[in-house]
């Protein structure tokens, strides 16, 4: 079972932990490599340049020092790195290069008045994984 307290995220060397509503998972554009077929029919693999790619995610509505480092990348589109340690069982470590926040999602309030979860979409232009670092 997926616990946020165990998923610590450094940005720009500010660490946080416990800031994530639910795990998330990035998406590369494109495939790590690219396979073309030549005019005899033989095939050539090339590593792809491009290792750029997004996430998704949703912040809890309580991490707001979280929220705040996030608002102010945003207002500025300043350019950081994220390394994201996910230290719950058979979790990975990340490093995020030259990611920019895209969209800070909506700010909506329940029932009770209370603010929502907000979900924040990231793009990056590489990610060094670690599988199963933890």
């Amino acid at each position: 079972m997926y616990r946020s307290s165990l998923d610590i995220v450094t940005i720009n060397g500010l660490v946080f932990s416990n800031v994530f509503k639910q795990d998330f998972a990035p998406a590369r554009k494109n495939d790590a490599y690219l396979r073309e077929q030549d005019s005899n029919g033989t095939f050539e693999d090339f590593e792809n340049p491009d290792k750029s790619g997004e996430a998704t995610f949703s912040i809890r509505n309580d991490a707001t020092n979280f929220l705040k480092e996030l608002r102010k990348l945003i207002d500025t589109g300043a350019s950081f790195t994220m390394i994201r340690d996910n230290r719950n069982k058979g979790g990975q470590r990340e490093t995020y290069k030259k990611c920019l926040v895209l969209n800070d999602g909506s700010a909506s309030r329940n029932g009770n008045g209370t603010l929502g979860n907000r979900e924040w979409k990231i793009s990056y232009e590489s990610c060094l994984t670690t599988e199963g670092a933890n």
